[in-house]
């Protein structure tokens, strides 16, 4: 049996030397080199009857080298099973004797590899502190929320004049010199904007407006401050262009529209909520607030998720093999780095492995699984977004079906959608496990909070 030995070269960062002696891969040499003579056809010779000294230069070295290399691998992995070494990757070589094979003196080869070994962590979380955010549903959520409903489902008009800040206005944007002459190869965009997306001063200036009037302006003079980027991404501008909003335009309305408020009614209730039974607006906007809190209370899971992966990545301490991790970038896939090169993506890969290995801690801890049942839903779900949640015009739903298993064969979806699963399974794993801290808030200052690094 091929000698096995291990050294410590550094902080979990080993030295394996196989050592394959001539009594062990003597037997395989001698029966393959019997078959290659059996079948060699070579000229000059009968088939079958070609001298074994002949044979032997021909095929006797790559025999050996098969035979050694094989024995090799086999050896490292029994010894790094048996002796239960959790390694970073695979071994990565070091040293070889495997040269200069003389087929007539059998010798003894030696191997040496280096492995990165896995460190052992220990995590309690009850030891993870962090804050739970409870969101304040401010009464102007509620406001804001139930005129967005009443215009949703509300009816749309088309009055005669520009009357209110209310009014959406379809206007096509003609780019215009300073006499007010169309520039040749100039913007020439139609577009829909609120009347009150122009900024106050020039609003005025709209009021009164009919269907094919105009008004020339900048847009630096006629649209809001907040709305301005939005407009020069809509016309093909560069807005961090200041230039471009010095631009002269001439407006043209070519349709003027209101979208009236729908009444608050029992049909509107049942409009808008058709699983519920609403008759009063009291118990309307208790459904909407419901509706939000459901919102932020999923918001302030999703960023305590974040605090817990940035707890456990900045505040356990993890041993890690650098130098080997190093080697690792240096020399461990196809392509070659430089140590300078290693080097600067050292700390990237260190925190991606550091979190590996608590994920991984974790997962086994908790008894995490992804199944093929998870990824079927994930791509549901993902369906149904595509779909905008309206399902039931479809009709038949088989298709979503057959979405689904279609997917299930796409690596990159199954890749992506497994880590995104794994992760929310272990966050929520932790949730009730962490020491958490209740903290009232309000929805601007949470707002700042939200990171998800972790996705």
């Amino acid at each position: 049996m091929a000698k096995v030995t291990r050294e410590n070269i550094g902080i979990l960062h080993d030295k394996i030397t196989v050592t394959v002696t001539p009594d062990e891969y003597a037997p395989a040499y001698k029966k393959n080199l019997a078959k290659a003579a059996a079948s060699a056809n070579i000229p000059g010779f009968r088939k079958g009857h070609v001298p074994s000294a002949v044979v032997n230069k021909m095929y006797g070295e790559k025999i050996i080298m098969d035979e050694v290399l094989k024995i090799t691998e086999v050896q490292m992995t029994s010894y790094l099973a048996i002796e239960k070494i959790d390694t970073f990757s695979q071994p990565l070589p070091l040293s070889s004797t495997l040269t200069n094979i003389d087929v007539n003196n059998l010798k003894e080869y030696k191997f040496e590899f280096e492995i990165g070994i896995r460190p052992e962590i220990n995590i309690d979380p009850k030891s993870i502190q962090v804050k739970r955010y409870v969101i304040e549903v401010a009464d102007k959520m509620i406001d804001e929320q139930l005129e967005k409903m009443q215009l949703q489902g509300g009816t749309m008009t088309e009055p005669e004049t520009v009357s209110s800040e209310e009014d959406l206005l379809n206007v096509v944007f003609v780019e215009v010199d300073a006499e007010g002459n169309a520039i040749e190869g100039g913007i020439d965009k139609a577009t829909s904007i609120n009347v009150k997306h122009f900024a106050p001063e020039f609003r005025k200036s709209l009021y009164g407006l009919k269907k094919d009037d105009t008004v020339t302006t900048t847009l630096a003079t006629g649209v809001s401050d907040d709305e301005r980027g939005s407009v020069l991404d809509e016309l093909g501008l560069d807005k961090e262009d200041t230039a471009n909003a010095d631009k002269n335009f001439k407006i043209t309305i070519t349709n003027i529209g209101l979208q009236v408020k729908a009444e608050l009614n029992e049909e509107f209730y049942k409009k808008m909520y058709p699983a519920k039974e609403i008759t009063t607006e009291a118990e309307f906007r208790a459904t909407i607030k419901e509706e939000i809190a459901g919102y932020f209370a999923e918001q302030s899971r999703k960023q305590m998720h974040d605090q817990i992966y940035h707890f456990l990545l900045d505040e356990i301490k993890v041993e890690m093999p650098r130098e080997f991790m190093l080697r690792l970038l240096e020399v461990g896939d196809e392509k070659r780095r430089s140590k300078e090169e290693a080097e600067k993506i050292l700390p990237a890969f260190e925190s991606q492995m550091k979190w590996s290995i608590i994920s991984r801690q974790i997962q086994k801890e908790e008894n995490i699984t992804v199944s093929q049942d998870d990824l079927k839903n994930a791509a549901k779900a993902q369906l149904y977004e595509y779909l905008g949640g309206q399902v039931e015009m479809f009709g038949d739903t088989k298709f979503i079906d057959e979405y689904a298993e279609r997917m299930m064969k796409d690596k990159k979806f199954i890749d992506e959608k497994y880590g995104i699963i794994l992760a929310d399974k272990i966050f929520t794993s932790l949730e009730n496990k962490v020491t958490a801290t209740e903290e009232g808030i309000d929805f601007e200052t949470f707002g700042s909070k939200l990171h998800h690094h972790h996705y």
